[in-house]
């Protein structure tokens, strides 16, 4: 027996004195009702309602056991629109956690926006390259590259994770353009750290070989708008994802550099993409349903 369930058909039953009123209610059919309330009177030991062909009336105890719940239930009612209302308002904290580069170049002024157009909305931000376990509900949204995103999670995508190799105008009219793997060794290179190390630049042989790229090393860093604008500054050759240079690839103050004897590629798997994650249960929340359509109408390029 659902006894919660079983006391709300037993208070309107009290209002209405009429089973099928009560069902009418509730829309269920009245034998639910009449079960429920039996199952009620079982658990208690004892007659709530009276039950005749021509009327049905509380019991004295059916009375005395109305006015002894229907105040906790008026304020198990109200508390229960007071927490739906609060799930639907656009208000608290949402936790988050993006790619540095990502947060760097594309995320920070995006949240500026959200933040001034939800003020009651507190961001709650973490950039890591390190994988986070988004199955514990710490972290409610995630801005993650990936081939595979877990089955538990909605997975909207924002871009393609495809790394393009580019250089500033200048750099190339200074220093020349590479046009063969070997080449690129004579140019200089700005490197990015991840958690492992400083990250290969590979690049597939018609062959299908994998290999890894010779590059003579300029500038290391872990900040992708460092990189990015070291690159605009003419430094060097930048391995980077489209997402972080297709401005100014469009505006010509970056140019994608390819060689005749190779693909760039930044790993040997599957091609991965930007993925906005969370979990379906938290999109009933007003404030993390207000961050995932505002960053999908931000964001996407799709």
């Amino acid at each position: 027996m659902d006894k919660l369930q079983a006391i709300r058909f037993f208070l309107k039953l009290g209002e209405t004195l009429s089973f099928k009123g009560t069902a009418t209610y509730f829309g269920v059919p009245p034998s639910t009702v009449s079960r429920s309330i039996k199952a009620l009177e079982e658990d208690l030991g004892a007659t709530l309602v009276e039950r005749t062909t021509r009327q049905v009336r509380l019991t004295e105890t059916g009375e005395w056991y109305r006015s002894e719940v229907s105040s906790p239930f008026r304020a198990l009612s109200s508390a229960d629109e007071m927490v739906q209302a609060h799930a639907r308002e656009s208000a608290g904290t949402v936790r988050l956690t993006a790619l540095p580069g990502y947060g760097e170049m594309r995320l920070f002024s995006v949240l500026d926006r959200f933040r001034a157009a939800y003020p009651r909305i507190v961001c709650d931000v973490e950039l890591t390259d390190r994988f986070l376990d988004l199955s514990t509900g710490e972290i409610d949204i995630a801005l993650r590259a990936t081939a595979d995103p877990p089955d538990y999670l909605v997975a909207r995508r924002l871009h393609s994770h495809r790394f393009v190799m580019v250089a500033s105008p200048d750099y190339l009219s200074r220093l020349g353009r590479p046009t063969t793997i070997a080449e690129v060794e004579n140019h200089s290179s700005l490197g990015y750290r991840g958690p492992s190390g400083v990250y290969p630049w590979l690049a597939v042989r018609p062959t299908g070989e994998v290999i890894t790229v010779p590059r003579k090393l300029a500038m290391i860093t872990n900040h992708g708008r460092m990189m990015l604008q070291a690159a605009l500054a003419g430094e060097g050759l930048a391995f980077l994802p489209i997402w972080g240079v297709s401005e100014a690839l469009a505006a010509g103050t970056l140019e994608e550099i390819t060689v005749q004897d190779a693909r760039f590629v930044a790993s040997t798997g599957p091609e991965m993409s930007l993925m906005l994650l969370y979990e379906p249960k938290k999109a009933r929340l007003g404030k993390i349903r207000a961050m995932v359509d505002f960053l999908l109408a931000e964001l996407s390029d799709e």
